[in-house]
């Protein structure tokens, strides 16, 4: 048996606290990672894991191994990836993504990625909810807005211009807005839960200008939230990606030409000891080019 995997296997159970979880993210059996970690406590001659039917310990000996068989694939790692960096990536790549941004912007850019990668297949969740990905198994995300504070590692893969609409019948019943202040006042068509998604911030050249906004409903999906404003529902702030042709159209008209809705971050993300595949690297780094090609 691979003593690597194992160590492999032993490090991603202390993380997650389940067999279960690890055997999904390393596309394997319960089982199997069971007979990987009861080959490691043998070759150490320790038990590493308290098992009950609901709960997975590691013991004290497990602890402090955990730290050097970290270092150590950490080094094994770095080294595959220098000597590998022309490997042909291959095998299934698991990852999640916002069901907007990733239509919009990245799924156009998938074929060309297979192209160049026959040998990888894909399987992407569309999402714009939080997923965890030890626990599903996933090697990738990719995340649009401020990440919250984190062990996720993080690459930059650009940023999503936010625009300030309306339909031409919701200004005629409601005219249009002067400055920020007059958004507190108005129907407005919030995205997701929470209150922080019911602050629209915006730069001017007079500084920075926050306003909470209400409205009658609120939307996890852009494309949704589009649809509601075209229908004259209320006000948007909406990702550039899904207002464009609608601009273009003139069904609907940006506001507030003087002030500028703040950009959201978008960032690919993945657990910070994960072994990355050369497969996930392949696509980070393809991403990475190919967006900013676009720019």
């Amino acid at each position: 048996m691979d003593a690597v995997q194992s160590y492999i296997a032993f490090v991603r159970a202390c993380e997650s606290g389940s067999f279960s979880a690890v055997a999904r993210e390393l596309g394997t059996s319960q089982s199997a990672v069971s007979k990987q970690i009861a080959a490691l406590e043998r070759d150490v001659g320790v038990q590493l894991f308290a098992r009950t039917t609901r709960r997975l310990t590691p013991t004290s000996e497990a602890q402090t191994l955990y730290e050097h068989a970290r270092q150590m694939l950490d080094v094994i790692d770095s080294l595959r990836a220098t000597t590998n960096r022309q490997a042909q990536a291959s095998g299934t790549l698991r990852m999640t993504m916002p069901g907007s941004y990733g239509r919009h912007r990245i799924c156009p850019l998938l074929p060309k990625f297979l192209e160049l990668n026959p040998d990888v297949r894909l399987e992407i969740a569309f999402t714009d909810q939080l997923v965890d990905l030890v626990e599903e198994g996933l090697e990738l995300a990719v995340r649009v807005g401020p990440l919250a504070s984190s062990s996720l590692m993080a690459r930059p893969i650009g940023i999503a211009e936010q625009v300030l609409v309306a339909s031409k019948a919701y200004l005629q019943r409601y005219g249009r807005p002067d400055s920020p202040a007059d958004l507190n006042e108005r129907p407005c068509i919030l995205y997701g839960r929470g209150d922080r998604w019911a602050r629209w911030e915006f730069e001017s050249e007079n500084g920075r200008h926050a306003v909470e906004v209400t409205g009658p409903v609120r939307a996890d999906d852009p494309d949704a939230m589009n649809d509601l404003v075209l229908n004259g529902v209320g006000i948007g702030l909406l990702p550039d990606w899904v207002v464009t042709d609608a601009l273009a159209r003139g069904t609907i008209e940006a506001l507030l030409d003087d002030y500028y809705p703040r950009p959201l971050p978008v960032n690919i993300v993945y657990p910070q000891t994960r072994f990355l595949s050369q497969r996930a690297r392949s696509f980070i780094d393809f991403t990475i080019g190919e967006l900013r090609a676009k720019r």
